[in-house]
Order: structure tokens, then sequence, then C-alpha cells
């Protein structure tokens, strides 16, 4: 039942892309000072989620060298599949009118899918351990996957993608967090004591995306102080929902 109740909360988690993908669809071009605040403040949730949540938990769990571990084979194995997985498409099953929006709206989703890899493992091995703290990681993942679905979904307009299509590719980007937290749940089942190092390999990969994709991209176009308002916004709602949920 543990393994069940992970998957679903996952999936809700997951599916929360969708809805910044349909504000995309909905309301049409976001403004670029709303974009950059926008990732700001995912990037804030998610420094809240990986050093208030994960690496905290492992630290209690596991002690120091395990969690500085997990955390550094996290940024790594990040970093890895960052570098070496393809970035672009050869051909294109639509007339694209920038492809600098194009590739941008790839990267992009090649990064949040990437890192709903770790947050879906997070989500199943904390709740199979710790059923409140899966929740509370479910719900502040859903948070910020709304702005992250913006982020995937508005480049992909602006390069003439057909709505059908991005919306598809938005969902498509949360939906690895519940194979990840089926994974997860089931993993932390068969083998508790690699919990700690599990929750900071995946501390350590959240970091390594706010740090290397979502801090740069909101400071690249003129709206550094509105991203950074996002940020400690975004951090902060974390705090609260921390001290509400646990």
């Amino acid at each position: 039942m543990a393994i069940l109740n992970a998957f679903l909360l996952s999936l809700v988690s997951g599916l929360a892309t969708g809805l910044g993908g349909l504000m995309v669809a909905l309301f049409g071009k976001l403004s670029m000072r709303t974009y950059d605040t926008l990732i700001g403040f995912a990037a804030g949730v998610m420094t809240a989620i990986a050093t208030l949540g994960l690496i905290q938990e492992a630290l209690t769990q596991g002690g120091t060298m395990v969690s500085l571990l997990g955390i550094v084979v996290g940024a790594v194995a990040l970093y890895a599949l960052d570098r070496y997985l393809p970035h672009e498409h050869e051909h294109l099953p639509f007339a694209c009118t920038d492809t600098i929006a194009y590739r941008r709206g790839w990267m992009l989703f090649t990064a949040m899918t990437l890192h709903n890899v770790p947050e879906g493992l997070a989500v199943g091995t904390s709740f199979a351990a710790q059923p409140r703290l899966g929740i509370l990681l479910a719900v502040a993942i859903a948070v910020h996957n709304i702005p992250e679905g913006v982020a995937v979904a508005g480049p992909f307009r602006a390069c003439g993608m057909p709505r059908r299509q991005y919306l598809a590719w938005t969902i498509g980007s949360g939906l690895s967090e519940p194979v990840a937290a089926l994974l997860g749940a089931v993993f932390v089942t068969l083998f508790k004591p690699l919990l700690p190092f599990s929750l900071a390999f995946a501390g350590g990969a959240m970091l390594y995306v706010v740090s290397d994709e979502l801090i740069p991209e909101s400071h690249s176009h003129g709206y550094e102080h509105q991203a950074t308002f996002g940020f400690v916004l975004g951090f902060l709602l974390l705090l609260t929902l921390s001290q509400v949920l646990v």
C-alpha cells in the first residue's frame, strides 16, 4: 500500500507540470519579467526541498559522510546526464519559426525530465520511510512543477510548435516522477539502509539543476532582481509548508 501511495502522490506532482503548460496555452506569451520570476521561484522551492528536506533527513538518518557522498554522486550523475544526453532533434514535424527558442525549450525539457527522476525517487524513498515527509515533498514538488511547466512550454510555443504538441511535451516531462517514485519506494522497502544515501543523492541532483540550469536561465534576460525575489518567495513558501505539514 505504501508503494502504491507513493506512486499516486508522485503522479499528481508530475502532472502539475501540465498546469504550467496549460497556462501558456490559455494566457498566451508571458512577459520575460514574469518568466524569470517564475523560474527564480522554482529555484527557491527546489533549494528548500534539497536543503531543508532531503539533505537534512539524510544527515539525521545516515550522518555526515554518507550525506556528503550522496550529494556528490547525485550532482555528478546529473552533470553526466546533462553533458552526454543529446539536446537537439535533427528533424522537426512542424514549421519552426525560431530555432533558438526550440533548442532552449528542448534543453529545459531535458533538464526538467532529468531532475524529475530524483524528485520522484525522493517522494518514493521518503514516503516509504516517513509518510509525512513524502506528502510534504509531493506537495512542494507539485507547487514548483507549475512554473517549470511554463518554462518548458513557453519556448516551444515561441518556436511555432502546435499547442497539442507542447502540452504533451510538458506533461511528459513530469511523468518520469511517478516511475521513479515507484522504483524508489520498492528500492527502499528492499534496501532500507541505503535510504540516507538516496535522499542525499536526490538533494545533490536538485542542487545541480538549480545552479546549472534555473538560476543562470532566470538571470540571463535583465530581470535578475525579479528572479531573486522569486527565489526568496519560493524558499519561504517551502519553509512555511515544512512547518505546517511536518
